[in-house]
């Protein structure tokens, strides 16, 4: 199998794990339980749907693992004729992005400890949840769809200006970016609050980002081959 062909397959791996995660964060809000932030809400949660969980931290594990490929085999066909500062900036933004979404996923396997730590202390299980909430989706998945933003975006200009990617890689690049304007800005209250649907959809987008970026790289032939250990 050939680089580029490992990265695509490995970057519509992370996409369609990426989509069951969504749906898993979602999961709360379709069952009835809408405030995610409420922690007597979301324990009680918990200990009706653990699946909801569990499920979703597999799906994050095999992001990490599916995006360190990618950004590997994409940089080596970046690397065909783009410069080696961009090549290497564009990589370092994948493996963070890999990086957070582990975290993220290691969090979200905390069920079992949560449900056991507020069967000792309803407040302890309360303190814990809102821990893991804090450090979880309003840091580690933020992190994540932050660094995933940077290197998508980093990929579409890098990939167009060494003419490695086709220009629709770079077109549909306006949803990482979008959604990269949405995670450097929304802190800072820079942006209209009624805009917020258009960056939550941003994320979808930049899935499907992934998903044409995959396929692009299924689609590109005679590309450097992957390494294979030789035997002894």
């Amino acid at each position: 199998m050939t680089t580029a062909r490992a990265g695509g397959l490995a970057i519509v791996v992370f996409a369609v794990a990426g989509v069951a995660w969504f749906a898993q964060e979602l999961a709360p809000a379709a069952t009835g339980f809408s405030d995610t932030d409420d922690p007597a809400v979301m324990l009680r949660f918990i200990r009706e749907h653990p699946e909801a969980y569990r499920w979703g931290g597999l799906a994050l594990f095999v992001m990490a693992a599916s995006l360190v490929v990618a950004a590997f085999a994409v940089a080596d066909h970046l690397a065909t004729a783009a410069s080696s500062l961009a090549v290497r900036t564009t990589t370092a933004f994948g493996l963070l992005a890999a990086a957070f979404f582990f975290g993220q996923g290691v969090l979200r396997l905390s069920g079992g400890p949560l449900l056991h730590i507020d069967g000792l202390n309803r407040d302890w299980g309360e303190a814990a949840y809102l821990a893991t909430q804090m450090a979880g989706v309003h840091g580690f998945a933020q992190g994540a769809l932050l660094g995933l933003s940077l290197w998508a975006t980093a990929v579409s200009v890098t990939g167009i200006r060494s003419h490695t990617l086709p220009t629709l890689v770079g077109i549909v690049g306006i949803f990482p970016v979008l959604r990269l304007t949405g995670s450097l800005l929304g802190p800072l209250e820079l942006l209209p609050e009624d805009l917020w649907i258009v960056f939550m959809a941003s994320i979808v987008g930049t899935l499907i980002w992934c998903l044409v970026l995959g396929i692009v790289l299924l689609r590109i032939p005679n590309s450097l081959p992957v390494a294979v250990p030789m035997r002894a």
